[in-house]
């Protein structure tokens, strides 16, 4: 089990400047890294070389007897050491392996040999920074490319799932920072306090460090005009949840107790279970206000700021921006956080063991809205929302599984409709429709349903077949009850000059 704690660093603290030389270096190491993997990769795919392709292909042929070099004698060192014995009782011989120039065929170099050139070039970027930090800022430049491959491979099975063609990781903005990495081997928490290298400067973490778990990691963020320091600790917990990477979304274990839940707007997530409990309505009002009028404040902001320049003339962003834009983001976690806490509070209240909630790939790219709507709906971050879901109730024992909800609203679970997939050729004759914003109405009958709730228990039948077998029919006509995240009147969100 991970927990990560976050501490927000203003331009006044004592330690912003510190930061902010860490993340300019960190941004200039994936840059000088993505440079060499870029002009390599892209080089040996094309006759007529540049002279930046040029000069990195020299650099490369420069410095590769000395790589290799280094590589004999770390050989030499591990044969004169006394042999070890695996499991089996095989002894285990060192290899020899020595980097070779690239080619056509092998034109993506790797980690270990960018991180062994930029060694003996004495690369400044990579030496400025400490061992461990060089290290992982050039790993992300890994993972950001083994997603460029991992993306273009699924692109040419199905490039109707893409928006576009996979591009190449890009190098960040000039000025810019980037994340900047402090393994536990470069930081310490002593007494309370949080050791950084590089710096006699330290941080008080106040109740965090009295968490029970190892320090694993620190992580400096830059985060609109300020920088966020991320200290995650690693600790056990008998009932977690364990998946893999590959089983992330998986059932476990047989599902008995399920609760599921329509997302949505005004109603943030819609719960309802099959222990008999009344449906509940997180309302997502509070949400859906705080968006409005950031869009309302950042459109005057930005037409004070554009006005009478060209498109591509003067400044597009300035600190009254980032400012709005640092106070939404706050607001709109924190709702978050308080929401999805609330979900598993009742989840554990009503011995959930399996909660499913609706989900469709692409829903917020391809939904047919009014323009106002749309922006609405794709401003609430609903995949954050459902992982903030997932991580607090596996943490508790609970499995969470999101699905595709693809004909849930349409469907009634009363009359217990099939309910099909989208992009089913035959579509069957649902047994009521939808009569106004709040209710589902059965044809030829005055029942009448939550629209929502009828969603939600669809979502949970369409997956889990017998989960409401046995419960009488009134269980499911109980008027949902609502629970308001924020009930005290906040000051408006309002920008610093």
């Amino acid at each position: 089990m991970y927990r990560t704690y976050k501490i927000q660093i203003h331009p006044q603290h004592e330690l912003f400047n510190y930061c902010d030389l860490l993340c300019f270096k960190a941004k200039n190491l994936y840059n000088i890294t993505n440079y060499y993997i870029r002009q390599v990769y892209t080089a040996l795919r094309k006759e007529i070389k540049n002279e930046n392709q040029l000069q990195v292909l020299i650099d490369i042929e420069t410095y590769l007897p000395q790589m290799n070099g280094i590589r004999m004698k770390s050989y030499e060192r591990a044969k004169a050491k006394p042999k070890k014995i695996d499991k089996k009782g095989k002894i285990i011989e060192p290899k020899l392996k020595l980097f070779e120039m690239p080619t056509q065929e092998r034109s993506f170099i790797s980690y270990a040999f960018v991180e062994a050139l930029f060694k003996v070039m004495k690369q400044i970027d990579y030496t400025t920074m400490s061992s461990q930090s060089n290290q992982q800022t050039m790993k992300k430049v890994y993972d950001d490319w083994k997603s460029f491959f991992e993306a273009s491979k699924k692109y040419k099975i199905n490039p109707a799932s893409f928006s576009g063609k996979p591009k190449i990781p890009k190098y960040k903005p000039k000025n810019g920072r980037t994340i900047c990495y402090l393994t536990n081997q470069i930081t310490e928490i002593k007494d309370r306090i949080l050791k950084l290298p590089g710096t006699p400067l330290q941080l008080n973490l106040g109740k965090i460090a009295h968490f029970e778990g190892k320090l694993q990691q620190v992580r400096v963020v830059p985060s609109y005009g300020r920088y966020v320091i991320e200290i995650v600790f690693k600790g056990e917990q008998e009932k977690e949840i364990k998946r893999t990477d590959k089983r992330k979304n998986e059932f476990v274990f047989p599902p008995k107790w399920v609760m599921g839940i329509d997302l949505g707007v005004d109603n943030l997530a819609t719960i309802v279970d099959n222990t008999g409990h009344k449906p509940l309505l997180i309302k997502g009002t509070g949400l859906k206000s705080t968006n409005q009028y950031y869009n309302k404040l950042r459109a005057k902001y930005m037409c004070i700021l554009r006005n009478g320049k060209n498109p591509r003339e003067g400044r597009f962003t300035t600190n009254r921006l980032i400012s709005l834009d640092r106070k939404r983001n706050n607001r709109v976690m924190d709702y978050l956080h308080k929401s999805s806490a609330k979900v598993v509070e009742i989840a554990l209240e009503r011995n959930i063991d399996t909660i499913i909630i609706g989900r469709n790939i692409g829903w917020k790219l391809e939904v047919e809205m009014k323009k106002a709507n749309k922006q609405t709906f794709i401003q609430i971050p609903h995949a954050t929302f459902i992982e903030m879901i997932r991580y607090k109730a596996e943490r508790k024992g609970i499995q969470v599984i999101d699905r595709e909800e693809s004909y849930t609203s349409k469907s009634s679970f009363l009359d217990r409709d099939p309910i099909p997939t989208f992009g089913d050729d035959k579509l069957p004759n649902f047994s009521g429709y939808r009569s106004s914003r709040a209710f589902y109405k059965i044809k030829g009958s005055k029942v009448l349903i939550h629209a929502d709730v009828n969603g939600a228990f669809n979502i949970v039948r369409k997956y889990v077949k017998d989960a409401f077998e046995g419960l009488e029919r009134k269980r499911f006509l109980q008027a949902p009850e609502k629970i308001i995240i924020m009930e005290k009147k906040h000051a408006k969100l309002k920008a610093s000059a």
